[in-house]
């Protein structure tokens, strides 16, 4: 099998740097280095060896298109501050390392499944137990609100189905799990980049989709809908909202350091500086708060000044920053679980 000549490099790398992460809480370059210098030594030792391997330059050039996208959508995860810049580099070195042939083999949405999916059911696990029955009740509430419950239904509703169409193209139909981090990912992306109220492009999609989609109109498209929109929820409201608080700690303004991610968000009104947790919000923190004093997602060498500078104006000396986890064996693992699963596909009993 072609896994074998990659193998023994994702083994290294996953232990190596599992390892350090957890014992040191870093990943270092050199190891994601040697690993993609391997991985494109071996693809071309592969395919100089012809069709032994079923390595073609079709295979080649899907192999690189992989390995781009895994590179943007590991970024994209780092500005959000859902990992950091090492994690996203490992990600796109572990990619690297699990071949994709004319046949198909694997895709980084399945890596990042397979990773993602343990990772929430940790963090549910571990909130559901630090969390009292008042707390989970409230936020719970405050998510089933009905102006906030329209706004989510309507943007699963309308932008699952151009997720749909995407996971189509790469052949991965059907996977609830892929579709939610790709919602999640793409509600991130809406809350942190349009300045506007995006809720009337997810209406003109919502639209579209009633007219285009025969599939809502079958007697299945129902449950996976309100499956879907469930889960949402639950990563939203208990893993993201109730995790600021649970998975965060207050640092005095004059330690931050570059790199931190907030859990609480600084804004200014009515000519005072507030802070509160990040919200719950589908149309950005800015609009349900007042002007940001800086972007919410990872802390830079600029935010950390002007805060410094500001330290006499505001009411506050603290400012709580998400607790980091060690994500390298959620790599490994996530890595190893797409392998073993690929092999008892093609290799039934």
């Amino acid at each position: 099998m072609l896994i074998y000549w990659f193998l023994p490099m994702i083994l290294l790398l996953g232990i190596v740097t599992s390892y350090e992460d957890i014992k040191f809480g870093k990943i270092r370059n050199k190891w994601v280095v040697l690993a993609i210098v391997y991985s494109v030594i071996a693809y071309a030792s592969l395919f100089l060896l012809g069709n032994v391997y079923g390595l073609t330059i079709d295979s080649i050039f899907r192999i690189a298109f992989n390995a781009m996208l895994a590179l943007a959508i590991g970024f994209a995860l780092w500005h959000m501050g859902l990992w950091r810049a090492g994690d996203a580099k490992l990600f796109f070195a572990f990619v690297m390392l699990v071949p994709i042939h004319s046949k198909g083999f694997s895709s980084f949405f399945v890596i990042l499944a397979a990773t993602f999916v343990p990772v929430m059911a940790y963090f549910l696990a571990q909130i559901f137990l630090k969390t009292s029955y008042e707390e989970k009740l409230s936020h719970f509430k405050r998510a089933l609100e009905s102006k906030t419950m329209l706004r989510i239904a309507l943007f699963i509703f309308g932008i699952s189905w151009l997720a749909q169409i995407s996971l189509n193209y790469f052949g991965l139909r059907g996977n609830i799990f892929l579709l939610l981090l790709i919602m999640y990912l793409l509600y991130n992306f809406v809350e942190k980049v349009f300045k506007f109220d995006f809720i009337y492009i997810v209406l003109a999609v919502s639209l579209a989709r009633i007219l285009f989609d025969k599939s809502i109109y079958t007697f299945s498209f129902l449950p996976w809908f309100l499956a879907l929109l469930l889960l949402f929820l639950i990563v939203r409201v208990f893993i993201v909202s109730m995790g600021m608080k649970y998975f965060s700690y207050e640092v005095q303004l004059s330690q931050l350091r570059e790199g931190m991610i907030p859990a609480e968000i600084i804004y200014f009104s009515k000519g005072r500086y507030f802070k509160r947790m990040k919200s719950f919000s589908i149309i950005g923190e800015a609009k349900a708060g007042g002007g940001l004093l800086f972007n919410p997602d990872v802390l830079g060498k600029n935010e950390i000044k002007r805060l410094k500078s500001l330290q006499k104006r505001l009411p506050f000396r603290t400012l709580r920053i998400q607790a980091t986890m060690p994500f390298a064996p959620f790599l490994f693992s996530g890595v190893m679980l797409t392998i073993i699963l690929h092999f008892v596909k093609n290799h039934p009993s």
